[in-house]
């Protein structure tokens, strides 16, 4: 008899080919994945229309890079709402078909039944990640997307379509039905996407702290003239939210993670330099998620340009901290726990069952 763990290529392939085989079979298969194809499709051609008639072609290319970032982010949430139920009745789904049951009794690990649902739903999503290329990549030529800049933001969304997949199965693992499971499924996703960004906006309410802060500006034109455009410092006392003490609420979102995989945008961009890089949406949250995590750093409260007169030298710039090693790190933990549970829920003889759960 196999152990939980052991784990084969052939036994992986098995399990794997069998569950794109029943997908394969289904006539919606092939619906879904048309209309899928057609909708993006129809969402490209509405970003680009706009972008081709009201910009010229010699300000065409920041105009399709905001438009980019903006598809991009489309195609993130179009694949939050499908990956969810492309494995979230994968384990409960076979038990009430009764034919999960055949599976275990058969030479197949656990780990191989779990791995090779994982690796099919995953495979399933890729797909539908492949067909929503088509609609994006016209924009991303004509906004001046570099190749790294657009591999890095697939890589992101194939690896968060892998995470919740695994999330997906791990659920079916302990739920009873089909559809609690993925209820719960689009549940962790809403909250993740959208509850915990709210509520990190709602900490700054709270989180309100006494501070005395020292701003860099430009002084107005004085009597004699004399402080005209010079850079000055006046120091206050003032409420500055904490933000940065509840960033961990938005380590683990989507969009925060896809902002990520954007390039940064240059220093000197808010002073009408930027090396003539067109910002876009993505670079933008970036920008701002990076300086929510620094708040407090003397220089987010410097407002005078380089070379003006008086400008404060001493002020280092702030620290550049990125989010996506613990989002990814959480979705990564989160993934690999809910495939333990999987093997876990999967090995036999399972110890006790829900009352009415088939067996065979």
């Amino acid at each position: 008899m196999n152990g939980t763990l052991a784990l084969r290529p052939r036994g992986l392939w098995l399990v794997t080919s069998l569950e794109l085989r029943q997908r394969l079979r289904s006539v919606r298969w092939y619906v879904a994945l048309t209309v899928w194809t057609l909708v993006l499709l129809g969402i490209g051609v509405l970003g680009l229309a706009p972008t081709l008639y009201t910009a010229q072609w010699d300000g065409l290319e920041p105009v399709a890079a905001m438009i980019f970032s903006l598809q991009i982010i489309l195609v993130l949430f179009a694949m939050l709402l499908v990956v969810p139920a492309l494995s979230a009745g994968s384990i409960n789904g076979d038990r009430t078909a009764g034919t999960l049951a055949t599976l275990q009794a058969s030479l197949l690990s656990p780990l191989e039944i779990a791995l090779g649902k994982l690796l099919a739903g995953f495979l399933t999503g890729l797909a539908f990640l492949v067909l929503a290329l088509p609609s994006v990549v016209p924009i991303a030529l004509l906004g001046g997307i570099g190749p790294l800049y657009f591999l890095r933001v697939v890589l992101v969304i194939g690896l968060l379509t892998l995470c919740v997949t695994a999330v997906g199965l791990g659920l079916s693992a302990v739920t009873q039905r089909q559809l609690g499971s993925v209820v719960l499924a689009y549940v962790i996703v809403f909250g993740v996407t959208v509850v915990l960004p709210i509520a990190w906006g709602s900490s700054a309410i709270f989180l309100e702290q006494e501070r005395e802060v020292t701003r860099y500006s430009s002084a107005y034109l004085s009597s004699d003239g004399a402080e005209a455009g010079r850079c000055v410092a006046v120091t206050r006392t003032d409420s500055v939210p904490r933000i940065d003490l509840s960033m961990p609420l938005l380590w683990g979102n989507p969009v925060v993670l896809l902002a990520e995989a954007a390039p940064p945008l240059p220093a000197d961009t808010w002073y009408g330099g930027g090396n003539g890089e067109d910002p876009d949406v993505l670079r933008l949250l970036k920008t701002g998620v990076r300086t929510a995590a620094t708040i407090t750093h003397p220089a987010h409260s410097n407002f005078c340009e380089p070379g003006q007169e008086g400008y404060p030298e001493h002020l280092a710039e702030a620290p550049d901290r990125p989010v996506w090693p613990m989002g990814l790190g959480l979705w990564m933990i989160g993934g690999g726990l809910s495939l333990a549970v999987a093997v876990w829920r999967l090995a036999v003889p399972i110890r006790r069952l829900g009352a009415g759960t088939r067996i065979a």
